[in-house]
């Protein structure tokens, strides 16, 4: 069974009834990249679930904009007026490229035209600084610092860790003077909160009406879930580790706001050759990603594993290609691995390319005409989903070198001339790729002949190298008439 059915089996048994609210959160600091995809990925595909059992579910995406810029992400650094902004909340810190209010939203933007993209949808769209301006928090800060040593307490035993004697971080302020909300901390709360900065040394203070504050994030999460009436919820591991902030909300659900937490869930992490992907790094750029892989096959890629597995994308043409390869033979039922059709089925919405990505890679080198290649394919849909990747891998010589089919005929040895020749005779139009394939294999051994040394000079005589694609397959693509003529005309060359 799949991850996803058994974790929505599970919530059934845990909490059961019609109507689900399932919520998903992230900070808008940067450059969207895989992990990104993850966060938003797994709780529409466990909502998308819930519904295909006939129950219902509403699906919450909120951007957290009012946490503060802590970092400036490699892909920005050209950016230098961003470093005055270093400490600001996400919604005040300008956009860099200068579309958009501002940088939170941004990013804001990139994610959810990401979401299009992989075809994720979202019942409701939530950005934080909206939801500390209209008053949703300011009750449960309120709670908060009338239960101050409850909180402290909380906060010490579930992260593992010693408060100061006199602290009531509830809230982070925004500073008046130099806009930070990073370096503020509370000094005193009655019904106006007094802080001080430690960034610029400001000192001054703010009625909670005035909402330029925002909860501690350990406080933040719980009252958000409380106030959407949140079912469902996840996050990275790192969320869900012993002392994480999920064993907080849990017991400030339980203790303070007198009710059972969410039904969490947590997800492993998406390492790019096994270095965990990072935002400030640049690590595992999605935007470069996406140009060379269809949404629906990092789709699969992310849905196949095991929820808590980590997923481990390596950066490299032949692993891409077999990702291609491997989404195309479970949708053709080649493959019966329960969590891989499942993942294929939860990615591909039914809909199936009958055409592999590394034929189309061979058929665009060879004719370098889309409306020849639909002619001879008739598979018009898969073409016009793959054609711009197609293009890409090409343009920019991504090609393994057993793709990399550009014809560059040479003369082979005389030892192999008549064997070639007789190979050509042998095969005709009617053959299908493994027949004509397989006749080098029967050819060669009634001749006594080793079949790769068939195989390597018939590359040869292509493509000047001793390595092609699969040659069955090649000669399919290429037409069986044409390259006997290509064999013709480089033997009555080379006589």
């Amino acid at each position: 069974m799949s991850w996803v059915d058994e974790y929505v089996k599970s919530l059934f048994a845990l909490r059961d009834s019609e109507f689900y609210v399932v919520a998903s959160g992230l900070t808008t600091s940067g450059p969207a990249h895989m992990g990104t995809v993850m966060e938003v990925l797994i709780p529409y595909t466990i909502s998308k679930t819930i519904r295909s059992y006939g129950r219902k579910s509403y699906f919450i995406f909120i951007a957290d904009t009012m946490d503060s810029l802590d970092s400036i992400p490699m892909q920005l650094t050209s950016f230098t007026e961003l470093k005055d902004f270093i400490g600001r909340p996400l919604y005040k810190v300008l956009d860099p490229y200068g579309c958009h209010s501002s940088y939170g939203y941004h990013f804001l933007d990139e994610v959810l035209e990401l979401m299009k993209r992989f075809s994720i949808e979202c019942d409701e769209v939530l950005t934080a600084d909206n939801l500390y301006l209209e008053g949703w928090y300011d009750d449960y800060a309120r709670l908060f610092f009338s239960r101050l040593d409850e909180v402290r307490d909380i906060l010490e035993v579930t992260s593992f860790r010693k408060l100061p004697p006199n602290w009531m971080g509830v809230v982070k302020p925004i500073c008046s003077r130099c806009g930070r909300n990073d370096s503020t901390v509370v000094t005193s709360f009655n019904e106006a909160i007094t802080y001080e900065c430690t960034s610029c040394g400001f000192r001054g203070s703010m009625y909670l009406e005035e909402h330029n504050w925002k909860l501690l994030w350990r406080l933040d999460w719980p009252s958000r879930q409380d106030f959407l009436g949140v079912d469902v919820e996840g996050g990275g591991v790192d969320h869900f580790t012993r002392g994480g902030s999920w064993d907080t909300a849990v017991e400030i659900h339980r203790r303070l706001f007198g009710r059972d937490p969410p039904i969490g869930f947590k997800f492993g992490f998406v390492l790019v050759d096994g270095k965990k992907m990072s935002k400030s790094k640049g690590l595992g750029s999605l935007s470069d990603i996406m140009r060379f892989v269809h949404p629906t096959v990092i789709k699969y890629f992310l849905l196949k594993h095991d929820l808590e597995e980590n997923r481990n994308l390596r950066i490299d043409p032949k692993y891409f290609l077999s990702l291609y390869e491997e989404y195309k033979l479970v949708g053709d039922g080649r493959y019966q691995d329960v969590k891989q059709l499942r993942a294929w089925e939860l990615s591909s919405n039914g809909i199936k390319w009958r055409t592999s990505f590394s034929d189309l890679l061979i058929y665009y080198q060879i004719y370098r005409d889309w409306g020849i290649i639909s002619d001879l394919t008739r598979d018009y849909e898969s073409i016009d989903e793959l054609k711009s990747y197609v293009e890409e891998w090409v343009r920019n010589n991504l090609l393994p070198e057993e793709y990399d089919i550009q014809l560059k005929p040479s003369s082979p040895s005389t030892h192999m001339r008549d064997l070639i020749l007789e190979f050509c005779r042998s095969i005709n139009e009617s053959m299908s790729d493994v027949d004509i394939h397989n006749k080098v294999y029967e050819l060669a051994r009634s001749r006594g002949v080793d079949p790769s040394e068939l195989f390597k000079a018939i590359y040869l005589l292509l493509f000047s190298k001793p390595r092609g694609p699969r040659l069955g397959k090649f000669i399919k693509v290429l037409g069986v008439e044409r390259f006997k003529v290509i064999v013709n005309k480089v033997l009555n060359t080379s006589s």
